[in-house]
């Protein structure tokens, strides 16, 4: 490692004499090519190739609509399609300023384009259509003219979207799409025109400004080749990524909601929160405005709960002023700075399912650890807690959820999967080195060892991969669900001027790069690269329809097979056939489960095609209704009356919620959400069938 050091401080030092008098953003893209090729586990060569790819990745992140460059603009730019890797070997250096000046322009142009546009009342009467292209293809408008035509329909078919919705909103399902129009079209078209210019102003709000952005875009662009997972951060992205692994999250504690009026207006506070030491606001409070630290005030008149969502999250550390309607009329400033504050998303929750048999659930959200501080935050010791307080109700059996669960720290994963197995090889780890290395469960023993189901889907990545292969290897638990993410691979995190990891860690002012420097496989020696784990029960997904899992992404690694591990021994097979034959019959008559299963087969049948929508508004009324319950399965809407179990706390947690009316409002969303959730209610009947045949 040392010579590799040694060497890369020699190159770099060579180089400087070669880069003097290139741009210093020049110098940043091939330090940051070369530390990626040093340390990447597969580095691509940087040829024509991946020139190519680089650049289709920086103009999709950049116009994947196709409403801002012309096709005049984007040829010129893909002049440069085959260019960008001999830019990156140190040769002339012309793409990155001609595509800043032409993504500049267009952001002013479109600015005034959709001002224009929304001037005068939308015509919903006209013959004209939208077509959402399924493909990923270069198709830019001819001209100016052609430009504004597409940012109209697409201002238009945003807008009867809206519209449509406030005509769902309608329970008994008498108004009709024209009628809210009439009533609604001037609102909706005002609101449009300040979301879709707010959206361009946000690229000039960057933190490094509009340059910093367009930085971020062609450095993104480059390291994404090498995989999807190998990405640049800049200081602000980096602490955004550290906050997404921890329980520790820097927070207002401000919750809002929208009230009758369409007003953003204050829902709730966290008890100790920055909102509610303030003392000066209350439930109902309406958000007049914001301004950051040193920024411009921004006017929430009109704005949404996901406008407003979005101002809060523009920074981590500086003041914000916002400024409130009471209730009496008054008016109210507050000035607030973020605090670490708990991530709700982010906790381990433990509840007893009492039906048939008592059963333990825990819901598992992420694999989080609170980076330098080793007696922090930790989700194994969470679990671990927790699964004590469960023994404590005399359970049957466990539902660990790892549904939705993106992955995180590796270490934790392999802690986690300790709880459960006695001893022995978990996980192997292939970096540059031809061995892989087998890693083992780092504690002798088992907290919990009775009957168990892992819930897993497709949003289950990483290392909830690594801990449903390890206990579906050892034959520990029954996997239930649908296929998972597919990403076995790891990533390190390193400075872009240093070759420390530690500085990577420890630093959140200098630009960072995560690399890919690992693959994992299971015992068996199978990856779970881009294919995932496949659950040993299967239920349908509705979002099994859509390309979005790792086999579906650019550049993505493959996972070829290794030697077994001849060391680990596995527990007595488990039912696993008859199981899964059980569910579904259950399925088969499962309305719910029907309807998914057919969302998923109209979806699958229509990815490949493009569809063509009328923006007439009596045709898009039809299409819209027909893509309701489509939409609301993709959304979760479709639960069914919790009668196969009751949710209750633990004695623990009925203890600690009892002079807390805040945790009280929260825990009642939670109890309702589990006792409807089909997947809980078969994953439950699933355990069941386990505990009755073990």
């Amino acid at each position: 490692m040392k010579k590799i050091i040694l060497s890369f401080l020699l190159i770099v030092f060579v180089q400087g004499h070669i880069m003097y008098g290139q741009s210093s953003m020049q110098q940043k893209a091939v330090v940051l090519k070369r530390m990626i090729e040093l340390n990447h586990l597969l580095p691509k060569p940087v040829d024509d190739s991946f020139s190519a790819a680089m650049f289709k990745a920086i103009i999709n992140q950049a116009d994947r609509r196709r409403l801002l460059f012309t096709d005049t603009e984007f040829k010129s730019l893909q002049a440069y399609s085959n260019k960008l890797d001999d830019e990156l070997n140190k040769k002339e250096w012309g793409f990155y300023d001609l595509f800043s000046q032409a993504y500049k322009k267009a952001l002013t142009r479109a600015d005034s384009i959709i001002g224009k546009l929304t001037q005068k009342p939308f015509d919903f009467n006209s013959n004209e259509t939208v077509t959402n292209n399924r493909k990923d293809e270069f198709n830019f408008a001819t001209d100016i003219s052609s430009l504004s035509s597409r940012w109209l329909r697409y201002l238009k078919y945003l807008a009867l979207d809206q519209l449509f919705d406030m005509a769902a909103e309608d329970s008994t399902g008498k108004t009709s799409l024209k009628t809210v129009i009439g009533i609604a079209e001037t609102k909706v078209r005002e609101q449009l025109k300040k979301t879709e210019i707010k959206n361009l102003k946000r690229i000039a709000g960057h933190p490094g400004g509009i340059d910093g952005y367009i930085t971020e875009l062609y450095l993104n662009g480059l390291a994404s080749v090498f995989d999807p997972h190998t990405n640049y951060f800049s200081p602000q992205g980096k602490q955004e990524f550290r906050e997404s692994l921890s329980t520790e999250a820097l927070s207002f504690g401000l919750e809002l909601d929208e009230n009758e009026k369409g007003q953003v207006v204050v829902d709730m506070m966290t008890p100790g929160g920055p909102a509610w030491k303030s003392g000066d606001l209350n439930k109902g409070d309406v958000l007049m405005s914001m301004l950051w630290e040193g920024k411009e005030v921004t006017d929430m008149t009109g704005a949404t709960v996901e406008e407003a969502y979005e101002e809060l999250e523009k920074s981590s550390k500086d003041k914000l002023i916002l400024k409130f309607k009471k209730a009496d009329g008054t008016e109210k400033t507050v000035m607030l700075k973020k605090e670490e504050l708990e991530n709700e998303e982010n906790i381990v929750k433990g509840f007893v399912l009492q039906g048939e048999k008592k059963i333990g659930y825990i819901l598992l959200p992420g694999f989080y650890t609170e980076w330098e501080n080793e007696s922090g935050s930790s989700c194994a010791n969470d679990v671990a807690k927790e699964i004590v307080k469960l023994k404590r109700e005399n359970i049957d059996g466990l539902i660990l959820d790892v549904r939705y669960n993106g992955g995180g720290s590796l270490g934790e994963a392999l802690e986690m999967t300790g709880i459960f197995i006695d001893e022995g090889p978990v996980v192997g780890i292939k970096s540059k080195e031809p061995k892989v290395v087998f890693l083992k469960d780092p504690n002798r023993g088992t907290i919990y060892s009775g009957p168990m189901v892992l819930m897993v889907n497709g949003q289950s990545a990483s290392a909830s991969e690594m801990l449903a292969a390890a206990l579906q290897d050892y034959n520990r638990a029954v996997i239930v669900g649908s296929p998972t993410f597919g990403k076995a691979t790891m990533q390190q995190m390193f400075s872009l001027d240093t070759f420390s990891k530690k500085a990577a860690a420890m630093n959140t002012d200098r630009d960072m790069v995560k690399i890919t420097d690992g693959k994992l496989y299971r015992l068996t020696g199978e990856s779970a690269q881009r294919n995932g784990v496949i659950p040993d029960v299967l239920l349908p997904d509705a979002f099994d329809g859509i390309e979005y899992r790792e086999k579906f992404s650019p550049n993505a690694l493959v996972g070829e097979p290794v030697t077994k591990n001849n060391y680990y021994k596995p527990l007595p097979a488990l039912p696993v056939n008859e199981l899964a034959a059980k569910s579904a019959l259950r399925i088969k008559s499962d309305v719910n489960f029907r309807d998914i299963q057919q969302i998923i087969n109209l979806m699958i049948a229509r990815r490949e095609k493009s569809e063509t929508i009328s923006l007439k508004w009596d045709e898009f009324e039809k299409w819209a209704r027909l893509n309701t319950k489509e939409l609301e399965a993709l959304k979760g809407d479709g639960i069914a009356a919790g009668d196969k179990f009751t949710v209750a706390n633990h004695g623990l947690d009925k203890a600690l919620l009892t002079n807390n009316e805040y945790a009280k409002e929260i825990n009642k969303g939670w109890l309702e959400n589990i006792s409807e959730d089909i997947y809980i209610q078969e994953a439950f009947l699933i355990l069941c069938d386990l505990i009755k045949l073990r």
